[in-house]
């Protein structure tokens, strides 16, 4: 791999695991342009700095003025048996992204997919990954 493939990969790789390390929204929180939180399963980005006041409603689906969908596209990594995997990493298994939600290996022959195995793998159903 050149060095240039490495530079590239090592950033994306950087940027992506920034992405996810997005908090749940709550509400009575300071958040500043650009966050990027969770909420109810899908991704926002924070449109303009707030503070979500309690009672308010500016729940990142409710409040369209203050919070954007955010959506990443990466580089997909396709699951694969006997792999060490780390909490965080984003991999594809039949056309759908998932998320490693504690750090394993998966063994040959014990059906840890992502499919079979939703205590290791959480489903990321918002995230469209290139082809």
């Amino acid at each position: 791999m050149s060095r240039l493939n490495k530079l590239i990969l090592t950033l994306l790789l950087i940027s992506s695991s920034l992405a996810w390390a997005a908090s749940p929204w709550r509400e009575g929180r300071h958040y500043g342009q650009g966050e990027i939180v969770t909420y109810q399963g899908r991704t926002y980005k924070a449109l303009q700095s707030h503070n979500a006041e309690r009672g308010a409603n500016w729940n990142p689906e409710a409040a369209a003025s203050l919070w954007a969908p955010f959506e990443m596209k990466n580089p997909s990594f396709s699951w694969q048996e006997g792999k060490q995997y780390r909490q965080g990493q984003i991999v594809e298994y039949r056309g759908r992204s998932y998320r490693v939600r504690q750090a394993h290996k998966s063994e040959r022959g014990a059906n840890w997919n992502p499919e079979a195995a939703p205590s290791l793998w959480e489903p990321l159903d918002n995230i469209q990954l290139p082809r």
